[in-house]
C-alpha cells in the first residue's frame, strides 16, 4: 500500500508545482463535493474475520482506501463534511480485506490554507467494525473560483486500545461561487473625479460615503477595522492572616466591574494565595476566603451576575516572589484576576 502514499505525495507536489498564483476567495455559504484517495496504517492489535477465522493485518501503511465527500462552509472559519470510503487491507495469509469507512468531521480554517479537523466514523474491515474518533490537520490549495486541492494527516482512536494512522489527498468542487469581481475600468485621464469625503476614493466606487478623514478606507470607501485585545487585571494584597478587603482597594473592584459590563461575554476567575507562614492546609482556607470576598463584593456591591464570577484557592503554592522576607511576604498575601478580549477596531491613517 506504500504506493498509494508515494502516489499522492507527487500529486500533490506537482500540482503545486504547475498551478498559477490565486487570490483566494472566501468559501463561506457553499457546498462542496470531491473524490479522495489514500493509505491506512492499522493498528496491530486490529483482526479480520476471514473464510470464518480471525486473522490480522500486515502492518504499517498496509490498507488503502478511496471515496468521496461532500461539505459546506458555514462560516469563513467553520465548515462540516461527511465522507464515505471504501477501505482494502492486506491480511497476513496474502489474502485481503474489504470494508468500508463513513463519517462526519467539524473542520475549521487557521489560515486560507492550514486546517484542522475533529469527528467520528465508522470503520468496518473485514467484517469486524470499530468507531473511531478521528482528528487531524491539512492543506488546501485554491486552484481557482471552483477547485481546491487539499492533503490531509489523521489518527484515529476507539474505545478501545486501536490506534490507526492515514494519509490522503483530493480535490473539491464547490457549487455556486460567483466569478471574481472584474477589476475597476481606470477613469478616463479627461473625466472629473469627484470625491466629496475626501477619503480617497471617487464617489462612483465609494459604497461608505462620509467617512471621517481619520481612518483608513479600502478600494471601496469603507472603514478597515483590525482586532485588538484588551486586557484587564486585578491585584489586591491583604494584610497578615486575613481576608478583608482593604478600604483603599474600592477603586481597583469598580474598574474591574466597570470592564465585566463592558463585556458581558467576560466570565472573571479570582485566585487566592498566601506566604508561607502557618500549614499549607491552613494557608489554603485563607486563600479561598480571599478569593471569595473579592468575588462577593463584585456581586453584591458591584453587581456583577453570580454565575459570571468564580474563585479558587492556591494557598502559599504559587508566589509572586520568594517568601524571604516580610517585605516579599507581604507581596504574596495577595488575590489575582486576569481578564482579555478581542474587539474589532477602525484603523487610522498614520499621521
Amino acid at each position: 500500500m506504500n504506493r498509494i502514499a508515494v502516489i499522492s505525495l507527487a500529486v500533490v507536489a506537482g500540482l503545486s508545482a504547475v498551478v498559477p498564483a490565486y487570490a483566494q476567495d472566501t468559501n463561506e455559504g457553499h457546498w462542496w463535493v470531491g473524490p479522495r484517495l489514500g493509505p491506512l496504517g492499522t493498528d496491530s492489535d486490529r483482526v479480520a474475520i476471514d473464510n470464518n477465522q480471525l486473522r490480522t493485518f500486515d502492518g504499517g501503511f498496509d490498507s488503502a482506501f478511496y471515496g468521496v465527500e461532500a461539505g459546506f462552509q458555514f462560516t469563513p472559519e467553520w465548515g462540516y463534511r461527511v465522507y464515505y470510503d471504501y477501505i482494502r487491507g492486506d491480511l497476513e495469509n496474502a489474502d485481503t480485506a474489504d470494508g468500508r469507512i463513513f463519517g462526519i468531521d467539524m473542520m475549521y480554517n487557521f489560515t486560507n490554507n492550514v486546517y484542522g479537523t475533529l469527528g467520528i466514523n465508522n470503520t468496518e474491515i473485514g467484517d469486524v467494525s470499530n468507531r473511531f474518533l478521528r482528528v487531524g490537520a491539512g492543506y488546501r490549495e485554491q486552484l481557482n473560483n471552483d477547485w481546491q486541492l487539499f492533503v490531509e494527516g489523521g489518527v484515529q482512536q476507539n474505545d478501545g486500545d486501536l490506534t490507526e494512522f492515514l494519509l490522503m489527498t483530493g480535490v473539491r468542487y464547490f457549487f455556486g461561487k460567483a466569478a471574481p469581481a472584474p477589476a475597476p475600468t481606470p477613469e478616463p485621464e479627461q473625466a472629473v473625479v469627484v470625491d466629496s469625503d475626501g477619503d480617497g476614493v471617487p464617489d462612483n466606487r465609494d459604497r461608505c460615503p462620509n467617512t471621517q478623514p481619520t481612518y483608513k478606507v479600502d478600494a471601496y470607501g469603507c472603514v478597515m477595522y483590525q482586532n485588538e485585545t484588551i486586557t484587564h487585571e486585578l491585584m489586591i494584597n491583604f494584610a497578615f492572616d486575613s481576608a478583608q478587603i482593604p478600604a483603599g482597594e474600592k477603586d481597583e473592584l469598580q474598574e474591574t466591574a466597570d470592564f465585566l459590563k463592558e463585556f458581558p461575554q467576560l466570565d472573571i476567575r479570582i485566585e487566592g494565595h498566601t506566604d508561607s507562614v502557618g500549614t499549607v492546609q491552613y494557608n489554603q482556607g485563607l486563600s479561598e476566603r480571599r478569593a471569595k470576598s473579592v468575588g462577593d463584593s463584585l456581586i453584591k456591591d458591584f453587581g456583577i451576575e453570580q454565575d459570571r464570577v468564580s474563585t479558587v484557592g492556591y494557598s502559599e503554592n504559587r508566589p509572586l516572589v520568594p517568601n524571604d522576607s516580610p517585605e516579599n511576604r507581604a507581596k504574596n498575601r495577595r488575590i489575582e484576576a486576569k481578564m482579555s478580549v478581542t474587539k474589532e477596531v477602525p484603523v487610522k491613517e498614520d499621521n
